[in-house]
């Protein structure tokens, strides 16, 4: 059985828009994946809502991925694939940070993933690293402006250079996220929206592990 660990945030754990609750297993993208993909495969959620790449702040604590990307692997190890999708929560405002701060976020936790995973007894898996969706910020929200937006715009381009830089595979879900795919609140993704990373991600995987 191959293990995919899929890390990422509350797009990942499955945040339902405006109502905060979470979408059922047969909603949610990892889920959809893992029965699209069969029973040969094991799919992990670890999504956390608020976290980002290397970012803390203290109104959300242990949302930070640099405290805990290391744990997370030592405690599913071996893994044969990993889904890396963060970086949507490191534009709020409060974290006043660039696109290539957030990228460098991004390489720390890379770096430290691998520097901790048990590669003397189980082979390095590969790293699909993930440009998160579009962003549409909301009057009634004010940890996102336009600044935000903007920056989630940046990031795929960032991305994209960081996974040649560290060999690591990519995809933009923004190539096939629309804004439509956001529910009311303009960062969460809508059913319609999940069901479109489960078929992105399970393509990956399959012609991966051709």
């Amino acid at each position: 059985m191959f293990n995919i660990l899929c890390f990422g945030d509350s797009n990942t754990w499955g945040y339902m828009p405006l109502k905060g609750t979470r979408y059922t297993e047969t909603e949610r993208w990892p889920r959809r994946m893992a029965d699209a993909l069969g029973a040969e495969f094991h799919v992990i959620e670890e999504g956390l809502n608020g976290r980002t790449t290397a970012f803390t702040e203290y109104l959300e604590p242990y949302r930070n991925g640099l405290d805990t990307v290391a744990p997370c692997i030592l405690t599913h190890a071996p893994l044969d694939f990993i889904i890396l999708m963060l970086g949507t929560n490191d534009t709020k405002v409060r974290y006043s940070v660039s696109s290539k701060e957030i990228t460098d976020g991004m390489t720390n936790l890379i770096k430290k993933l691998r520097f901790y995973y048990p590669a003397d007894k189980y082979p390095m898996p590969p790293i699909l690293l993930v440009a998160p969706g579009p962003i549409v910020p909301i009057e009634e929200d004010p940890a996102f402006d336009a600044s935000s937006a903007r920056k989630a715009r940046e990031l795929p381009a960032r991305y994209e250079a960081l996974a040649k830089d560290l060999d690591c595979l990519f995809f933009n879900t923004q190539t096939v996220l629309t804004e439509q795919d956001l529910g009311g609140d303009g960062l969460h993704l809508t059913v319609e929206g999940h069901g479109k990373l489960a078929t992105a991600f399970t393509k990956i995987v399959k012609d991966y592990f051709k």
